[in-house]
């Protein structure tokens, strides 16, 4: 691996050689002049960032597009994707405080600002007085405090405090109250009218108490403060402010400007259906997020030899790159994560010597403040549907379903009896669509975008805890028994019960799952490989053993490969799902091909009943090519190839390697010893 060595700032690229390398022609005013550092990570201050002469891509073009849309507009991106940026660069555009000689300083030299000195322009630029809020609040009550009280407490004085400033700030005279922000915001109104003037509303990160509270599985209080009492507009802090807005917007002299992360806690409000939704505008598909082009600008203000330069950009489109949204016509990068990337790099090069290996990447990569909160995958898991889509995407395998349009919390976590579950699969795709886990690929399946994405998939799914001394039992001393408990408690702890009863879960997602589960308990004392990173690591170790005897790719690969020292244990599974199964029951049986949710219960009670051996008995549906009939022929399948990938004990460098044959048959699973079973 490259060594990159220690870098200084380099004087910034000129104007005219950014109208080459970027369609937006960023802005490359910096130059030795820059003070602080020369990426502003974590920074979403425009005027900050522009007066600092630090990096900055232009994407004020934006603006122009927005003032051809409706008076009151959202835009929905994952979380820490550039949009508060946009959102603070729109308060400095439209702001009548914004003097001439400050919006020359802050928009020259960038493309709105052409089009700000037009006649057309001259009508909206610097033309509004400009309130700026966001629904940040601390969700954590005070010692003795309800939480559903503190949290409408910290809302309204969050607004009251802002409203507070915004008024003193423009001289207005208006009568606001702490307890009634709706009539406070009326009034406040009211006072700009009469002066002649015009407001505009910046609301950024509007769902952010919504989602903390979503995500912390307090649905009572998310109720209650979200969507609030049917009829009763001012039981919902949130519903209360929308519809005020909604009341606003009537008024042509009005405008507003909306971002967050997802449109469900805007449906559970019920009261911004007046906001027209960028968020699958073509048009704007790229507003937000860095493309190559501003990639590779980006590391040309830093002094970097050819070969360095494409071992840093190839990190950062293998861990930040690959989200797309309608109309995008490259993939895009995080932008938040890129600038921490670059801030590293130009503070400290050694992190990334030659010994790294991927875990170290991947810790040196991860910036924890842009991390997918554990819970989205966990309330993910917990909606119908739910984990069959979290194991296929972790799978790697693209989603062939569609983003659901408008939904609410209820009907996510329970969906009207009789949708089908392409239903449920849909709307938790559209979750972790929306939280930045999934985006559409080149052919407008969803896929996990980048490493970073599957790294928190495959390490927030399915976690289970199960006792250390369990674990290492299972594989210092292997048996049969240990390791069916062992995965029989993640399925069950893990609350995938259900998923093995689903059709749509294939082998590979639940090969998986299983190697993820295994690699966070084995965590500290070894580790767990899947299929596809045995394929890479059996490759290294040939070409650095050309003289030995070579595994041929004949030979296959062993689907779990679990080591901790010297010693191993290889898992070869095979997965049966319910429609490959002829069960007694005729209900089952009934059900068992249409596109419906499997009652867990019912196929649980059938095959709980029977001994291992009834169960390797009981008959497929249709005779595989290899000849296999029964569930037995499917596990003495499974550990033959556990048994020959076990000899190849030295292709991994143990000294101790054993192998398994697990078959899931929907929901029981059998654990054989390939030795003894052969």
């Amino acid at each position: 691996m490259a060594f990159l060595q220690r870098m200084r700032c380099r004087p910034v690229l000129t104007s005219a050689h950014s109208v080459m390398l970027h369609r937006h022609h960023l802005s490359h005013r910096m130059n030795s002049s820059c003070t602080g550092p020369l990426f502003p990570y974590g920074k979403t201050d425009f005027a900050s960032i522009r007066e600092r002469n630090q990096f900055f891509v232009d994407n004020s073009r934006f603006i122009k597009e927005l003032e051809q849309q409706a008076e009151s507009n959202i835009l929905l991106r994952p979380p820490r994707f550039g949009k508060s940026l946009f959102a603070n660069m729109l308060a400095r555009y439209y702001d009548v405080n914004t003097t001439q000689e400050q919006f020359e300083r802050w928009f020259g030299g960038l493309d709105i600002f052409e089009h700000a000195k037009s006649a057309e322009g001259l009508k909206s630029a610097r033309q509004y007085h400009v309130l700026k809020l966001n629904f940040s609040i601390d969700v954590v009550p005070a010692h003795g405090q309800d939480r559903m009280t503190a949290i409408h407490e910290n809302l309204r004085a969050r607004i009251y405090a802002k409203l507070t400033r915004f008024a003193s700030k423009y001289g207005l005279s208006a009568d606001i109250r702490e307890a009634n922000f709706a009539y406070s915001l009326e009034k406040v109104t009211e006072a700009i009218h009469s002066r002649g003037g015009r407001l505009y509303v910046i609301v950024d990160e509007y769902d952010r108490f919504a989602n903390k509270l979503m995500l912390d599985a307090d649905l009572g209080a998310y109720e209650s403060i979200v969507a609030g009492k049917s009829g009763q507009a001012l039981s919902s802090p949130i519903r209360s402010f929308f519809e005020t807005l909604k009341m606003l917007a009537e008024d042509g002299t009005f405008r507003s400007y909306t971002t967050g992360i997802a449109p469900i806690a805007l449906a559970d409000a019920s009261g911004a259906n007046h906001m027209w939704s960028l968020t699958h505008e073509p048009d704007f598909a790229d507003v937000c997020g860095f493309k190559r082009a501003d990639v590779e600008t980006a590391l040309a203000h830093v002094d970097l030899r050819p070969h360095d330069v494409k071992f840093a950009l190839n990190l950062m489109e293998k861990y930040y790159d690959g989200y797309r949204f309608d109309g995008s016509t490259e993939p895009l990068y995080n932008p938040t994560l890129c600038l921490f990337f670059l801030d590293k790099l130009v503070e400290d090069p050694s992190y990334f010597l030659e010994e790294l290996q991927e875990p170290d990447i991947m810790d040196v990569m991860t910036d924890d403040n842009v991390n997918v909160s554990e819970n989205v995958v966990g309330l993910v898991q917990r909606a119908p549907g739910g984990c069959e889509a979290v194991l296929a995407a972790r799978s790697g395998e693209p989603l062939d379903t569609r983003l659901s349009g408008t939904y609410r919390l209820r009907q996510f976590l329970s969906p009207a009896e009789g949708e089908s579950s392409s239903t449920d699969a849909s709307q938790a795709a559209t979750m972790m669509y929306h939280h930045g886990l999934l985006t559409y690929s080149a052919t407008r399946k969803l896929v996990v975008p980048n490493l970073i994405a599957k790294h928190r998939l495959l390490h927030q799914a399915c976690s289970v805890r199960i006792p250390l001394r369990a674990v290492e039992e299972a594989v210092l001393h292997p048996t049969e028994r240990r390791w069916r408990r062992l995965i029989e408690d993640i399925f069950v702890l893990g609350n995938s019960v259900a998923t093995l009863c689903d059709n749509n879960c294939n082998e590979a997602a639940l090969q998986s799952a299983l190697c993820s589960a295994i690699g966070q308990l084995t965590r500290g004392i070894g580790n767990a490989s899947h299929e596809s990173e045995l394929k890479v690591k059996v490759k290294v170790l040939e070409n650095e053993n050309e003289n030995e005897n070579k595994k041929t790719s004949e030979d296959g690969y062993a689907d779990i490969l679990v080591q901790t020292g010297g010693s191993g244990v290889l898992l070869e599974l095979k997965r049966l799902r319910p429609r490959q199964i002829e069960f007694k029951s005729e209900r089952i049986m009934e059900k068992r091909d249409k596109k419906v949710r499997f009652v867990a219960e019912e196929i649980s009670e059938e095959l709980g009943g029977m001994s291992e051996e009834e169960l390797c008995e009981v008959k497929l549906r249709y005779v595989s090519k290899s000849g296999m009939r029964t569930v037995g022929d499917v596990l003495d399948s499974a550990c033959k190839q556990a048994a020959k990938y076990a000899a190849l004990k030295e292709s991994h460098r143990l000294d101790r390697l054993h192998g398994f044959g697990v078959v899931s048959v929907a929901t029981r699973i059998i654990v054989r010893d390939a030795e003894l079973n052969v």
